[in-house]
């Protein structure tokens, strides 16, 4: 045997603590930049929590216990390449029907009364340029009545035939919106909009509870030439550039927070597309691991040409 052989068969010397606890944090680093890679820039879940996209998504039982419902709630899977690849413009916009997860606005009406949650699941009504009221609950898109069979179909709720938005006009400006607020305590307000035919719900579109609330929606409100002056009108709602109008499945009573009360999102507050249920696999007896595509009713909607 020569010197290198024995050399080389000489035990490893022992390592020390530090490299021992160098070495485990070296592992959980690595991992956690691996983790965060993943859900940056590959994929990510996200829990239902709450009943907004009822039908069609399932928030849990919780009933106030957030975790709870994550537990027992539909989880939805993200591809957030797909996010990255439309903030590039190489994918575009996100198309109508969409299921999409989106940062809650500052101006929502939970963030400003409650605490602030961290993420919004709505469907995309109306694109960047699109035209969009509602009348007596039934939504139209670029003078389009969308076929809301999608949720009226398999909901155990009425529709609720609401106006939006309903304002009065004065020297081809809006001057006052249909909104109620009732007071919920400790000098806190929360917003109602009406049901059609309810009278005398108006508030000044320069009310600073107005402002705050629907700031957004009201400067998104397009009042045309020849629109009656002083007299209740329901007008189109015109999305802005980089911007969606979104909305629950639930349009129950106070069924779901969405555009209606805080206005288009900006393109960059949508952290992605909810593509799938992927937990849990079945609910009630039935088979839920399925995919989210946009409702083909949705075709039907006209581009703004």
């Amino acid at each position: 045997m020569t010197r290198n052989d024995a050399r080389d068969t000489e035990p490893a010397a022992p390592l020390t603590w530090k490299q021992k606890l160098w070495r485990e944090v070296r592992g959980y680093a690595e991992a956690l930049v691996i983790a965060y890679l993943v859900v940056t820039f590959v994929f990510t879940t996200v829990g239902v929590v709450g009943t907004s996209m009822e039908p069609n998504l399932n928030g849990g039982d919780g009933r106030g216990n957030v975790l709870q419902a994550l537990l027992t709630g539909d989880r939805v899977f993200i591809p957030k390449f797909d996010t990255w690849l439309r903030r590039a413009g190489i994918l575009g916009e996100y198309e109508r029907g969409a299921v999409v997860v989106l940062r809650e606005p500052a101006n929502s009406m939970n963030s400003l009364l409650f605490d602030q949650r961290k993420f919004f699941i709505k469907r995309v009504i109306g694109v960047p340029g699109d035209r969009v009221r509602i009348e007596a609950g039934q939504v139209l898109v670029n003078g389009v009545a969308l076929d809301q069979g999608f949720i009226t179909d398999r909901a155990l709720f009425e529709v609720e035939p609401q106006d939006f938005p309903r304002v009065l006009v004065q020297d081809g400006r809006v001057t006052a919106l249909s909104v109620r607020f009732e007071h919920v305590g400790n000098d806190a307000f929360s917003p109602r909009l009406p049901l059609a035919g309810e009278d005398g719900w108006w508030t000044a579109a320069d009310d600073p509870r107005a402002r705050l609330f629907f700031g957004r929606v009201l400067d998104a409100i397009e009042v045309p030439p020849g629109t009656p002056e002083g007299t209740p009108v329901v007008l189109d709602f015109v999305v802005p550039e980089s911007s969606y109008f979104v909305m629950g499945d639930n349009r129950g009573y106070r069924g779901s927070e969405d555009s209606r009360m805080f206005g288009p999102v900006d393109a960059m507050a949508i952290a992605g597309r909810a593509t799938a249920v992927i937990w849990p696999p079945r609910r009630d007896g039935n088979w839920n691991l399925r995919p989210l595509p946009a409702p083909p009713r949705f075709t039907a909607v006209p581009s703004v040409p």
